[in-house]
């Protein structure tokens, strides 16, 4: 993999993860399309680790706020909800994509060869994200159950193509959650994700053996720091289009790029 590529690579890593638009349906087909470059197992474990560190530098006070209430159980509040309450929400909504990532891995993985299937999948994102324009702002909080059909959409979103987060907003949206506060969630709720992820990948890595040499090292770096400085401004981009009710036009986005993948790959 060239630098230029690696940079590519990363910066639709480090923007899709977070706009919803699908991180992995846009790597399957840029792949698909560009035949010369193979899956690096390396590669796709340094991008994800970058996209963690981008919500957890975003995010950083919340999680410290989360995990100081948690360890010393002293009361305390985030974005207008008890830190106990955030945690057991994420730890709630986390329970579905861990089941299904790990009983249906083998199958899953099959997918991530599919440009046409992840064509499809980003119509059916644009959709969903078109579904939401509709949808009047509330002030509502996350509720348990709303919190695991969240847990839900982000589950059936390992599918490439289908946005992660665009899935896990709309659902809160639709759950009458206020639009912010979903979107700060999602957010939340991708760390447990991400994080898994990323673990697996890295086994994947240690069982083949993966070398790691000077003329690979760059292009890891590359995408590693694109990944990490476009996922990190990718957060609020998204927020602002949350807050100007402008969510939905990511839909237009999904559906150029899905009805370019149907015309390409379905030949």
């Amino acid at each position: 993999m060239s630098i230029w590529q690696a940079a590519i690579l990363g910066l639709l890593q480090g923007l899709t993860e977070f706009l919803p638009v699908s991180s992995s349906g846009h790597l399957v087909l840029m792949r698909a399309y560009w035949e010369t470059i193979p899956r690096d197992l390396l590669f796709e474990v340094t991008v994800h680790l970058a996209t963690l560190l981008a919500v957890v530098a975003y995010y950083r006070h919340d999680i410290l706020a989360i995990f100081k209430g948690a360890i010393t159980g002293t009361p305390s509040t985030c974005a207008g909800m008890s830190t106990r309450r955030w945690l057991g929400l994420i730890m709630l909504g986390s329970i579905p994509a861990a089941v299904v990532g790990l009983l249906f891995r083998a199958q899953l993985e099959a997918t991530f060869s599919d440009g046409a299937g992840a064509g499809m999948r980003l119509m059916a994102t644009g959709a969903l994200l078109f579904s939401t324009a509709s949808i009047a702002a509330t002030r509502r909080s996350v509720s348990a159950a709303t919190a695991f059909l969240i847990g839900v959409a982000q589950a059936v979103a390992i599918l490439p193509g289908i946005s992660r987060s665009g899935a896990t907003i709309a659902t809160g949206i639709w759950g009458g959650v206020e639009r912010e506060q979903a979107a700060r969630y999602s957010f939340l709720l991708s760390l447990p994700a991400i994080g898994g992820a990323f673990l697996l990948q890295v086994f994947d890595v240690a069982e083949h053996s993966v070398a790691l040499d000077v003329q690979r090292l760059w292009p890891l770096i590359v995408g590693f720091v694109v990944a990490l400085v476009s996922g990190y401004f990718a957060v609020p981009l998204l927020i602002r289009a949350l807050i100007r009710n402008r969510f939905a036009l990511f839909g237009i986005w999904c559906w150029i790029v899905g009805i370019w993948a149907l015309k390409y790959f379905g030949r």
